[in-house]
């Protein structure tokens, strides 16, 4: 009876294992590359001449963890935590600090609730940064690309990585890759505003409240040969303070962004894609006001106004065999509008062309060229991960060339 016990004792204790899992994976991403941005409208002064650094390529270390509950559902967490292989600390290219790299979970940090088709996520998570297939030339093929950060840059978009985030997303099937998400400003758990408007006083009447979310949903559809994407983000950043006599109106800061994708696989290796993007800005503020911004608690003055931007990119991903792949992508950003007037040359051109050679399913080597061509008033960059080694004066020309390698553990 005894060695029953023990034998049953024993099995309850490994088929309790067996329904957990905790795995460590990651990547390590490195290249020697050249970086310059020249010919900006300022003159030569504020050029960045050519130079040659090693340089990290969004390496990450991700800790996951994973139960299954029974019944179809499990429960998990996951933390994604970047880190900078080159340097060792928390900075970018530029020696600026980097925020995805700067703590745990830093990428991406969140617990879930699921079963085989749906996830529910709490926490840090990426939203619309990601394009899923559409885009064969990014950071998991070349480390970079010059597209996304046009998509990214000119008004802005409101988060491509965020925190206090409801998620809820599909996991298979052929809507999988879509989600539909809610959160809540980071500032609004703090009751008082740490700076305050300029005459106002840190007193009962002058204390700031503030009411900011965000919301967003990604449609993703795969039928056959065919991807098609929707991807759609927008932001209340509300602010209201008491303020004192010499101080006046209430003010607010508004985004959205939306963008819609197709890609065709004329092999199952291979592909072509297109998408277009149109986001906006509108600042809601008192003409003249005196108030703290939404974004860094700075004091500005500013009057009512309201920006948009648009543009289109094309990638192109052709599996040559033998573990060799061409990519390419180009991209336009066109001129931003302001309170519905075209703002003359604020719009730019950017390419990347690129190969990457496989010699395992976890390791490649690849060579890239990043070209971004910005019209006399805009200031475009390779920005995303920290990947500039400085910043763009408007009109430059940003040029790159690297020889790297990737290795998925």
């Amino acid at each position: 009876m005894k060695k029953s016990l023990v034998a049953l004792a024993a099995l309850a204790a490994t088929s309790a294992f067996a329904q957990s899992s905790v795995t460590l994976s990651g990547r390590a991403s490195m290249d020697v590359s050249t970086y310059e941005a020249t010919g900006s409208t300022a003159g030569a002064a504020y050029d960045l001449a050519k130079r040659t650094r090693v340089a990290d390529t969004s390496s990450r270390i991700t800790f996951a963890a994973n139960e299954d509950l029974g019944g179809g559902t499990k429960a998990g967490v996951y933390c994604e935590t970047g880190i900078n292989i080159d340097t060792a600390n928390g900075n970018g290219q530029a020696a600026t600090a980097n925020a995805n790299t700067s703590e745990w979970c830093s990428r991406e940090g969140r617990i879930s609730y699921g079963n085989a088709d749906w996830d529910f996520r709490l926490g840090r998570q990426n939203v619309w940064w990601t394009q899923g297939e559409l885009n064969q030339v990014g950071s998991t093929f070349l480390g970079s690309d010059s597209g996304t950060n046009l998509i990214n840059g000119g008004v802005g978009v409101f988060g491509v990585r965020l925190e206090n985030m409801i998620k809820v997303a599909r996991t298979s099937g052929a809507f999988a890759g879509s989600e539909v998400y809610t959160g809540f400003m980071a500032r609004n758990e703090s009751a008082t505003q740490t700076s305050l408007p300029s005459g106002a006083t840190n007193s009962a009447t002058d204390k700031g409240t503030v009411n900011g979310k965000y919301n967003g949903f990604k449609l993703q559809y795969t039928t056959g040969n065919i991807v098609g994407m929707v991807d759609y983000q927008s932001s209340t950043d509300s602010l209201a303070v008491t303020k004192s006599a010499t101080v006046a109106g209430a003010n607010s800061f508004d985004r959205s962004a939306t963008k819609y994708g197709i890609a065709y696989k004329y092999t199952p290796t291979s592909l072509i894609s297109y998408q277009i993007w149109n986001k906006s800005r509108t600042d809601k503020t008192t003409a003249g006001a005196t108030y703290v911004t939404p974004f860094n608690n700075a004091v500005n003055t500013a009057v009512a106004g309201d920006a948009k931007d648009s543009g289109s990119m094309v990638v192109v991903k052709h599996d040559l065999g033998g573990g060799l792949t061409l990519h390419g992508q180009y991209a336009k950003a066109n001129n931003i509008k302001a309170s519905g007037v075209e703002q003359t040359d604020t719009g730019a051109t950017a390419y990347t062309l690129g190969g990457t050679y496989a010699v395992s399913k976890r390791t490649h080597f690849y060579g890239a060229l990043h070209n971004i061509k910005n019209d006399p008033n805009a200031g475009f960059n390779m920005s995303g991960g920290n990947y500039a080694s400085g910043t763009a004066a408007n009109g430059s020309t940003v040029k790159m060339m690297a020889l790297g390698m990737i290795h998925n553990f």
